[in-house]
């Protein structure tokens, strides 16, 4: 946006008038202090780290599709094809899983659909919110046009389908040719993650950028914080517009393909079901998740932009992609009784984000549950001298645990996955790495926490003694 509505925002924030922007610990000022490595493993953590997850990534992605379409869906299977093959050469392994082929249908697909994103971001109406501001003073501006870009999405897909179907075409098009795109997508993502780090080197977008002679930790990790081109949000597109959306389109067209071969199955229904409905509670609070760690902490490199539309489109898709092959039929009961977990486990998410969003607008003057709320609040120190607040609540779900949210999504990544049945492990593999993830970024919120708040970080964790899950963890 321009720099009037920038200057707009801080003039309100130094007036007091808005609050949103440092009143809790999800979406409060990045600093940059916090972040720096330290330490005598920093060649392992800066040049081996980001080297090995570059080159395991993509051979994990790949592997998982082979596996589906070639394996049977066994994992031990996999190993005993690829260890008991004499003529699987260096060549083929490469060919099969480190691919960087280009496959020109695929590529009008994602390029049409990037430029589709891209437009419908830009055109579409929305009301104007600001991101968190940096120790740099810089605030990023968004329109707020996520739910309807989503909505709007959905119906435009609906009719094309039925054009594609008239003209005996579908959508599945990109199921037949799956392993294609998702070569010429990793291709592509690569060459994007390349695009930003030289942009972030030589035209940074804003301050908040950091560089160092470490090529490898710059382009895994990236430099930009938030970087733009023509005003184009970069991680806005790979992140909610691309990645997100891909996400739910994926999953439909894969229900699709199911039906197609086998009928209507009940698995690959609520799989579905439950996708689309938690990605329709993402694009109503997108404004949220752009005050979240994977945007006001982590750069757009390859972590944040391969992650979002390779990782997002091969892994988090994989059980609508496993069902297509591996159907399973459960009855009405069992599909109800999933579809309600499924239903509460998004509200539950969706509610434990409403219950911040309350106490913050009322400035911690309210009550949840019936009762007053516990609230610290903490103040702490830009790098450029000012002093902040912000409210730390510890009631509602808040006080169960710091990330409570996080066990619904646990669940529902359960929930989803569960039809694929339980005689393989490989659908549930989105649920294993959600876990992980989770897990991580659980402690790296502590320690960003605990180093921004200090002693009112540690009053907190004594009222709220669990980070997830309450008596486990």
């Amino acid at each position: 946006m321009s720099k009037y509505v920038e200057e707009k925002y801080r003039h309100k924030i130094s007036l007091g008038k808005i609050d949103d922007l440092t009143s809790n610990n999800n979406d409060s000022t990045h600093q940059l202090s916090i972040h720096i490595r330290q330490g005598h493993n920093k060649f392992w953590s800066e040049s081996i780290f980001p080297l090995l997850l570059c080159i395991i990534c993509p051979f994990f992605i790949r592997s998982i599709v082979f596996i589906c379409n070639h394996c049977h869906g066994s994992i031990m299977e996999f190993f005993s094809l690829i260890l008991s093959d004499q003529t699987m050469t260096l060549k083929h392994v490469l060919v099969k899983f480190f691919y960087f082929q280009w496959h020109w249908p695929s590529a009008y697909i994602i390029i049409l659909f990037l430029i589709y994103a891209i437009i419908m971001t830009l055109l579409l109406p929305g009301n104007e919110y600001a991101g968190p501001i940096t120790d740099t003073g810089h605030i990023p501006i968004y329109c707020n046009n996520g739910f309807i870009y989503y909505i709007i999405s959905l119906i435009l897909f609906l009719l094309l389908t039925i054009i594609l179907k008239l003209n005996h075409l579908s959508p599945t098009y990109i199921y037949d040719h799956w392993e294609e795109f998702l070569s010429t997508v990793n291709t592509f993502a690569f060459l994007l993650c390349f695009f930003v780090i030289l942009k972030g080197k030589y035209m940074p977008s804003t301050n908040d950028h950091r560089s160092s002679s470490n090529w490898l930790t710059d382009f895994y990790r990236g430099i930009e914080l938030y970087p733009r081109i023509f005003n184009i949000d970069i991680k806005l597109i790979t992140n909610c517009r691309y990645g997100m959306l891909s996400w739910a389109l994926l999953c439909i067209i894969f229900c699709m393909k199911t039906f197609e071969l086998h009928g209507y199955t009940d698995s690959a229904l609520i799989t579905c079901l439950l996708t689309l409905v938690y990605l329709t509670k993402f694009f109503w609070w997108e404004s949220g998740y752009m005050k979240t760690m994977d945007i006001i902490v982590d750069r757009a490199g390859f972590y944040l932009c391969w992650g979002c539309l390779v990782w997002v489109s091969g892994l988090y898709t994989l059980p609508s992609y496993f069902l297509v092959t591996h159907p399973n039929k459960f009855g009405h009961l069992f599909t109800i009784i999933i579809l309600i977990l499924g239903f509460i486990s998004i509200f539950i998410n969706y509610d434990c984000d409403q219950q911040k969003i309350y106490v913050r607008s009322t400035n911690g003057q309210c009550k949840i549950w019936g009762k007053q709320v516990n609230i610290i609040r903490a103040k702490y120190v830009l790098l450029n001298g000012k002093e902040c607040e912000s409210i730390l609540l510890a009631s509602g779900y808040w006080g169960l645990s710091r990330h409570f949210h996080y066990v619904p999504e646990l669940i529902l990544a359960f929930l989803w996955s569960c039809p694929c049945g339980f005689h393989y492990i490989l659908p549930y593999t989105y649920f294993i790495f959600l876990s992980i993830l989770l897990i991580h970024r659980s402690h790296r919120d502590d320690q960003k926490c605990r180093l921004k708040y200090g002693i009112a970080w540690d009053k907190y964790c004594q009222f709220v003694r669990w980070k997830i899950c309450p008596g486990i963890y």
